[in-house]
């Protein structure tokens, strides 16, 4: 019934400071933009980000599981230890940094409070095999 993922939504409450950050510090690249309403930013390859102003204090791209936060989106990189280093420079809050047998996985919260994950695959996982992942 599906065919691919379009998009991906999340709540931003600055909405230049946002742009500014995946742009800068992630390095997507701003597709079309709504004044502060909204914004659609993209990578190479993938669904792209859109952004959403809000004003609700308790929205965030990310749940918990027994009361840790968990991220909603993971991305993959071949430099997580160079986004590890760029990140920690900026002052960025990181949950995890850590190689986690199939994979070094990486979570931190941006400007607007939103969980991320980064996975960097080792060789020996098939990408494919979701099983690894447990």
């Amino acid at each position: 019934m599906l065919t691919s993922l379009e998009h991906v939504q999340i709540p931003v409450r600055q909405m230049d400071r946002a742009i500014s950050w995946y742009t800068e510090q992630l390095g997507y690249r701003l597709s079309s933009r709504d004044g502060d309403r909204i914004a659609f930013l993209h990578l190479q390859e993938g669904p792209l980000l859109m952004l959403w102003h809000t004003n609700d204090d308790a929205s965030h791209a990310h749940y918990t599981v027994n009361g840790t936060d968990f991220p909603v989106l993971l991305y993959r990189t071949t430099r997580i230890h160079e986004l590890h280093e760029r990140l920690r420079g900026l002052g960025t809050q990181i949950q995890l940094y850590e190689d986690g047998g199939f994979a070094w996985v990486l979570k931190f919260y941006d400007p607007e409070g939103n969980l991320w994950g980064v996975l960097q695959f080792n060789d020996k996982v098939d990408r494919g095999d979701v099983r690894q992942l447990k």
